[in-house]
């Protein structure tokens, strides 16, 4: 059975501002002139707050946004005068967006007997024209709001159910999948000059159980920019890297929550870096405390895993070493959880040589939240810090600047951070008009 929410428009529903539900007319009296007719009641239009909260290839956000300005029986308003929101996710795989829908409506709205929250979630192909991308998005907006709708603006939805035809069919899929890439970017200028240039490829095997996945990857950055003079001394500010590194991961599903795998990788630096060679393997268990397909990409995991490094370095470390071999271990956190108008991602490592401990260790966390704090106050932070031991080079040629450089990842202690606090009050007329965006855009100091 199939099951469409037709939103139904009525002529006298194109009045820029409809007044709100009149009181019943009086009755006439037996015997009035016919010519006192009794006009049709007065509605008001469903008040909703668009929230767009992620996106993947299909520009959903825009597309959903023209669809509900067409909607004569729903208005688009700021979330300070909102009787519902529409928050809007998506996840992508492979060459499917998965676009969620999700109504969240309080008790205090003004529209009662409706459900707290409802969500649809429709798949994509984001290499459809723009047209069927829309119609593919159409169905699943009228369904969601269908709920809402019936109540706030009563003869607004019609439902009629329909038996489908024909036979079922299951189409041919295959778990297999594989990626190739090349890119590149350059910047060009009399003195300064640099580009940089990577390709690649992936090998995957992916089910709604387990996971595999093989890549390599290759880089090369050039910069060449005029050399610092410094008396009688001229110090080259010009480098030239090269990086090769390659990876592979397993991963099985034991349940909803729990799962196990491992991953190997390894790599290798010019003679400026930092590895002639290494490699990597682990293995061990995770607890997720979502599903692996949450279709809003929600994810709280923590793992735990056991293994081994083997390095080779292209110049003796500070411990003095040309080459090392030892058992390592690692705690992962990890979280992206995303709840009507909180948005929160969690990043938190734990990684170390397993004996002696504090010989080679990494702590590093990151976070990342955008928070709507009441209807006029928004609010994003993201922190990023990690404390190491890591042994550097136990000699850098100080007049070299590649090799200065080049040597920071060695530094014990790294943090960085942002922050915005946004007081706003929006326009309430769901006005949209994107003229002179690109005057807008004008840069207001630099240059001309």
């Amino acid at each position: 059975m199939v099951l469409l929410a037709l939103l139904a428009s009525s002529p006298f529903a194109e009045a820029a501002d409809p007044a709100p539900i009149a009181p019943p007319s009086a009755p006439v009296p037996e015997g009035a002139p016919s010519t006192l007719a009794v006009g049709p009641p007065h509605w008001t239009p469903l008040r909703i707050a668009l929230d767009c909260q992620t996106e993947e290839r299909v520009d959903g956000c825009t597309y959903v946004r023209g669809m509900l300005d067409a909607l004569k029986v729903v208005a688009v308003v700021p979330l300070s005068g909102a009787q519902a929101v529409l928050h809007l996710n998506a996840t992508a795989e492979g060459n499917t967006d998965f676009v969620q829908m999700r109504v969240v409506s309080d008790p205090g709205s003004g529209i009662s007997g409706v459900p707290a929250s409802f969500e649809q979630e429709v798949e994509v192909d984001y290499r459809l024209p723009v047209d069927d991308q829309r119609a593919r998005l159409d169905p699943a907006l009228n369904r969601v709001l269908a709920p809402y709708l019936s109540v706030a603006v009563p003869g607004s939805v019609a439902v009629s159910l329909t038996a489908p035809e024909g036979s079922t069919t299951t189409p041919k899929t295959s778990p297999w999948g594989f990626s190739v890439w090349a890119g590149g970017y350059g910047d060009w200028s009399q003195d300064y000059r640099d580009v940089s240039l990577w390709t690649g490829f992936a090998l995957y095997r992916k089910t709604n159980h387990d996971e595999q996945e093989a890549w390599v990857n290759y880089q090369r950055d050039i910069e060449l920019q005029p050399s610092l003079v410094l008396g009688s001394d001229e110090v080259a500010l010009s480098s030239d890297s090269t990086s090769l590194e390659g990876g592979s991961t397993c991963s099985w599903n034991l349940s909803d929550h729990w799962s196990v795998g491992g991953n190997l990788g390894g790599g290798h630096d010019d003679p400026e870096g930092q590895y002639l060679g290494t490699g990597r393997v682990r293995a061990g268990v995770e607890y997720n405390l979502f599903p692996s397909n949450d279709p809003r990409g929600n994810a709280l995991s923590l793992a735990w895993l056991l293994g081994a490094q083997a390095d080779w370095y292209n110049a003796t470390n500070t411990l003095g070493q040309d080459s090392a071999v030892f058992p390592t271990q690692a705690l992962v956190g990890s979280g992206s959880v995303r709840v009507d108008t909180v948005s929160l991602t969690l990043e938190l490592t734990a990684r170390s040589q397993l004996y002696p401990f504090f010989q080679r260790y990494l702590f590093s966390g990151s976070l990342d939240t955008d928070l709507t704090l009441g209807d006029h106050v928004d609010f994003s932070i993201t922190v990023d810090a990690t404390e190491q031991a890591i042994p550097g080079p136990a000699d850098i040629d100080t007049s070299s600047y590649e090799a200065v450089t080049r040597a920071s990842y060695a530094q014990p202690l790294e943090i960085q951070g942002y922050f915005n606090l946004k007081f706003h009050w929006d326009n309430s007329n769901s006005a949209r008009n994107n003229r002179f965006t690109s005057v807008e855009n004008i840069d207001v100091k630099a240059g001309l």
